[in-house]
């Protein structure tokens, strides 16, 4: 249980806070906990992948597509 909500293979995101977070387990049960700082930057998300700007989302995914594009030709992937 997360947030008094009943969780089965599902992932749980939590809002920015300084209070702790109770876990409660029932039967044959596993967590996986991350946690991490704050980025300072706003972040630009894409289909792909996650920048700092618009403008490196952009190259990133242009990126991608020519990489993806690539091995296509190759017989790589389809």
């Amino acid at each position: 249980m997360a947030s008094g909500t009943q969780l089965h293979h599902e992932l749980a995101i939590f809002d920015e806070s300084n209070e702790p977070i109770d876990f409660t387990g029932e039967g044959d049960t596993e967590f996986i906990v991350g946690s991490a700082i704050k980025h300072p930057h706003d972040l630009v998300t894409g289909y792909y992948s996650v920048h700092t700007g618009v403008e490196a989302l952009e190259k990133g995914e242009a990126q991608i597509a020519r990489i993806g594009k690539e091995l296509r030709s190759l017989g790589r992937i389809r």
